[in-house]
């Protein structure tokens, strides 16, 4: 328990640093690794810095089409479980790990 404590520390922040510097963000990891958890102590800051929440690369792709390619202008925050799914996204991105998950939930 206390390493995946250290780990959303170290996560969030990163994640911290990267709205700070105002780059897009991509947090991927196996479920129950605290993606949603950091997400839901940063809402209010992912907002007020004008982040676009997906819910996985698939739903970042449904709104962001150009080309055959995937791209915006915005600021987003992608929560992702398959890091192989990334390969569209021609956006700079903070790409962020989670690899601990919840002791409890992934039994």
């Amino acid at each position: 328990m206390e390493e995946y404590n250290e780990q959303c520390k170290i996560v969030r922040r990163k994640v911290e640093k990267a709205i700070e510097k105002g780059v897009s963000i991509v947090i991927c990891g196996p479920e129950f690794s605290g993606k949603t958890h950091i997400r839901n102590i940063l809402d209010i800051s992912l907002r007020q810095n004008d982040y676009t929440v997906y819910y996985g690369v698939d739903h970042y792709k449904q709104f962001n089409k150009f080309h055959g390619k995937t791209y915006t202008d915005d600021k987003f925050w992608i929560e992702e479980i398959n890091n192989n799914a990334l390969s569209d996204i021609l956006n700079h991105y903070e790409y962020i790990e989670t690899t601990l998950q919840y002791p409890d939930m992934c039994k």
